[in-house]
């Protein structure tokens, strides 16, 4: 391994200098500023503040529907992950084994990704609706009273399949590459 010897020791902190300014002004100036402002009380007009140290914490860490939000978004994010990585993974190494129309496949996986994320969730919101949805007449056939308007689990259900769907493709594109069989021996 080569190793690079600068003509002068000055010149390689001025090259990572405009790095190094933008970090600390964009990314390290702003958080120290949110952890400062998370210690003080401030009154709805910002007229009065006061030092209240790690009380906020506190407030908010007992708070139950802090916690429930937390929860949530935990079991969101696993199950999401976890499907859409799944999934995609099983649709890349299948397409793989195709033969013939291989790029329809391909075409047909990823183009989801192409969807605006307002368009699918709206699209999603139409297929699922009680009243006049796509899909949710089949449910309610089976007899699942189906309404995420109105059931919390239904609603977290709906969102899970939106955003797991609008993912898949995404990971797809990812692990496509990796799926081909290697042409070295």
């Amino acid at each position: 391994m080569r190793r690079t010897v600068f003509p002068h020791k000055l010149l390689p902190w001025l090259l990572i200098a405009p790095q190094l300014a933008i970090t600390l002004i964009f990314f390290y100036w702003p958080a120290l500023q949110a952890f400062r402002q998370s210690l003080l009380k401030e009154d709805p007009f910002g007229l009065k503040t006061s030092f209240v140290g790690l009380a906020n914490f506190r407030k908010v860490l007992l708070d139950p529907a802090y916690l429930n939000a937390a929860k949530v978004t935990v079991i969101f994010s696993v199950i999401v992950a976890f499907a859409a990585m799944a999934i995609a993974l099983f649709l890349a190494v299948q397409v793989e084994k195709i033969r013939r129309g291989k790029g329809f496949y391909r075409t047909m996986m990823i183009w989801p990704y192409a969807v605006a994320t307002a368009i699918a969730g709206m699209m999603w919101l139409f297929l699922f609706n009680p009243t006049f949805g796509t899909f949710a007449k089949p449910l309610r056939a089976m007899g699942i009273n189906w309404n995420p308007l109105l059931n919390g689990d239904h609603a977290m259900i709906l969102v899970i399949a939106a955003a797991t769907w609008k993912q898949i493709s995404y990971n797809f594109l990812s692990l496509r590459r990796g799926c081909r069989p290697s042409r070295n021996p």
